[in-house]
């Protein structure tokens, strides 16, 4: 899919302090474009297509999705389509990293998720009922541009909410996974779960034989069926997960680049920025 815009966070966050957004879209469509933010979309009502990357997805009033930073998407054959967007700084997610660690749910939503998808995995939405929807509305109207508490001042309260409303998604979703796991195909659950150990050990010495083992697989079983979900290895998936987090520790972090080498699982300083060179 070819870009055809980008949003600069910076037009989208014109004060340095503001965090975090929300805002309703009506009869909405758009053409593929990225930016350099976290967007959250929350279908209210209508349907459509959601184009990420490569893959389609129809999309429906309940579904709740997050797009990552630079990820190109877009939306169409849409009908009376209703979203709500909640757009996050990389710095408000980041900032608060070690204690959304620590949160069930978190890393699938905001990360793992996302990258099925756009692999074309069958990874499913978050999708909320009605009861689950309403509620998430109530912080929506704590955080939506123009409402009660917009502006400076609230800007505390504002983050607040929002962090108590993606730690809900997370939690639900995690729930929605466990059902669905006695649903789908075993080889499927057991990717979703080297990829969950990945995001939570990633600075440690992670090889193929440790990954399969923990699943009791053979070697080339578990990477057929790691590539047949991802459409990548997973030491592919490994290093793009390491070089990303090194990229974030540089831009936000007091950190040496050798201790970020270190705290990422490259090998040396050198070895990490060769990857991240190769990678660009």
């Amino acid at each position: 899919m070819d870009i055809q815009f980008h949003c600069d966070e910076g037009a989208n966050f014109p004060q340095r302090e503001q965090m975090v957004r929300a805002f309703n879209y009506t009869d909405y469509s758009i053409e593929p474009h990225n930016h350099d933010f976290y967007e959250m979309n929350i279908v209210l009502g209508g349907k459509g297509t959601h184009l990420i990357e490569t893959a389609a997805f129809p999309v429906r009033r309940g579904d709740v999705f997050v797009i990552p930073p630079m990820t190109v998407h877009a939306y169409e054959d849409t009908e009376s389509l209703e979203i709500c967007h909640v757009l996050f700084k990389k710095e408000f997610i980041r900032k608060n990293a070690k204690e959304s660690s620590e949160v069930r749910g978190f890393e699938q939503l905001v990360e793992i998720e996302p990258f099925l998808r756009k692999s074309g995995s069958s990874a499913m939405f978050l999708h909320l009922d009605a009861s689950q929807l309403a509620r998430v509305q109530e912080d929506i109207r704590v955080i939506r541009d123009g409402g009660e508490f917009d502006g400076a001042p609230h800007y505390p309260m504002c983050n607040h909410t929002a962090w108590k409303m993606l730690y809900y998604l997370s939690h639900l979703l995690c729930n929605q996974t466990e059902l669905s796991r006695r649903e789908t195909a075993k080889y499927e659950s057991s990717v979703l779960d080297t990829l969950e150990y990945i995001h939570g050990h990633f600075g440690e010495k992670i090889t193929v034989e440790l990954l399969a083992s923990r699943l009791f697989l053979s070697r080339s079983t578990f990477l057929r069926n790691f590539s047949a979900v991802c459409g990548c290895s997973p030491i592919q998936y490994l290093n793009s997960h390491r070089i990303k987090k090194a990229k974030e520790l540089i831009a936000a972090s007091d950190m040496s680049k050798t201790e970020i080498a270190h705290a990422c699982g490259f090998y040396d300083l050198s070895h990490m920025e060769k990857m991240i060179k190769r990678s660009e």
